[in-house]
């Protein structure tokens, strides 16, 4: 008698605690409902161009001083970045020339690369351009580019690197795409506060994506997803447009990068 009260008192307690292990993960104001997908960014050259070295070795310094960590903390919960360290890399070249360094970013990968509300680049992967570019001597200006077009733009001399928010292929053979150092998710969110636990709460809700195809593409492929939302809107302005909808209540969960989620946990 005394085992089956004991049981019975053990079943009543994983009762209760079996469904908060479907609670979403909340991080700041944000709770994670859904995850879809991981994507991982990277940096990419012309193949025949020697500036990759440069920019490899200069990484490589900054990872081993720590200003990489610094810089990843400064914008995140966490350093989750994957950059190889080696102190003094840069002392296998000499006489480094002063130049531009063109980089081509996505405006839209927030908080990765982004424009602000004076109209300057910045996000993490463009102070860490800017970084590096002060560690070799050179300037950096920015422009914007979809990760789709990356190598276009590196063939037809319109960038000298791919960097800032691209989820490159790094399978890639036509040009150069360094070893991806950061990886993230694409994620549905809602508001901790009044948003629902878990993606079965959505049924009849709104969310926000951007106007990219690649977001739609992946919420087509589950089709019990999307029959859980009234509307899709795809609104432009990339991931910061996404959470402003949602923190204004206009939209009841939106999908985003997990980055971007850590950035306000930050």
């Amino acid at each position: 008698m005394k085992l089956l009260r004991r049981a019975l008192a053990l079943a009543l307690v994983l009762a209760l605690l079996l469904p908060l292990g479907g609670c979403g993960q909340v991080v700041g104001r944000y709770r994670i409902v859904e995850s879809l997908a991981e994507q991982s960014y990277a940096i990419g050259f012309r193949n025949d161009d020697y500036l990759r070295y440069y920019v490899e070795a200069a990484l490589q310094e900054l990872a081993a001083d720590g200003t990489i960590s610094g810089l990843a903390n400064s914008w995140f919960i966490e350093d989750n970045t994957r950059f190889a360290a080696r102190a003094n890399s840069l002392e296998q070249f000499q006489g480094i020339a002063p130049r531009t360094l063109i980089v081509g970013c996505d405006v839209d990968a927030y908080p990765l690369s982004y424009v602000d509300e004076s109209g300057q680049y910045t996000g993490f992967d463009v102070e860490l351009a800017r970084t590096v570019c002060q560690r070799l001597g050179w300037q950096a200006e920015f422009i914007p580019i979809k990760a789709e077009n990356a190598y276009d733009e590196l063939m037809s001399g319109n960038v000298d690197c791919a960097w800032g928010g691209l989820a490159l292929d790094v399978q890639a053979e036509d040009y150069v795409v360094l070893t991806p150092y950061l990886t993230d998710e694409l994620v549905i969110i809602t508001r901790a506060d009044i948003g629902p636990r878990s993606a079965r709460g959505l049924n009849g809700g709104r969310l926000a994506v951007t106007t990219e195809q690649k977001y739609m593409e992946l919420l087509q492929a589950d089709e019990k997803l999307m029959s859980r939302f009234s509307e899709i809107k795809r609104l432009n302005g990339g991931l910061q447009a996404l959470l402003e909808a949602l923190n204004h209540g206009d939209v009841d969960a939106a999908l985003v990068s997990s980055s971007a989620v850590q950035r306000f946990g930050a």
